[in-house]
């Protein structure tokens, strides 16, 4: 005869096979990412045997975080089935608060960082100065030389003057 251990992993298992890997589906409290299929348990035939409590139909099972399946198991256990709905519903809001919270402290943080990086940039924006276009155009031509004759045709006076005439460095 199988241990009722063995019978409740199975019974999960058998949940997993019919609604798939919990992993891909949201919270039934919060939304993220479940860890679990929890028992609503309101099956009238559940099967409770050797402090196991579980359900053969997968119906009764729904997807929760661990979080909110322990939450939810020790409500059951502290309230019994009666209570189970209004526990359902308080999961429900206070991870809507937590989630609204911490979206208004991600907002916050977005923004200040924005913000620091926008005055970082702005502090380091300079005016972008229109180079002389007859010193471009010598540069233009030595570059065009230097590459046409090779480097070692072009003397090192030569490339500085060229330089200082196009850069404006004196």
């Amino acid at each position: 005869m199988p241990t009722a251990r063995s019978e409740y992993k199975a019974a999960h298992k058998r949940v997993t096979s019919v609604k798939g890997p919990v992993s891909h589906k949201p919270c039934e409290f919060c939304g993220i990412f479940a860890d679990d299929y929890a028992y609503n348990h309101q099956d009238p035939e559940e099967i409770y045997r050797e402090g196991y409590l579980w359900s053969e139909s997968t119906v009764y099972y729904f997807p929760a975080c661990r979080r909110h399946h322990r939450a939810y198991d020790q409500a059951f256990r502290k309230y019994g089935k009666s209570a189970l709905p209004a526990v359902a519903e308080a999961l429900r809001e206070a991870a809507r608060e937590h989630y609204e919270e911490r979206r208004a402290v991600v907002e916050a943080a977005a923004d200040a960082s924005w913000r620091a990086r926008e005055n970082a940039l702005a502090a380091r924006r300079t005016v972008p100065t229109v180079a002389d276009p007859v010193a471009s155009k010598a540069a233009q031509e030595l570059m065009q030389r230097a590459y046409s004759r090779g480097p070692s045709r072009i003397s090192p006076e030569e490339l500085r003057a060229s330089w200082v005439r196009w850069s404006g460095d004196r």
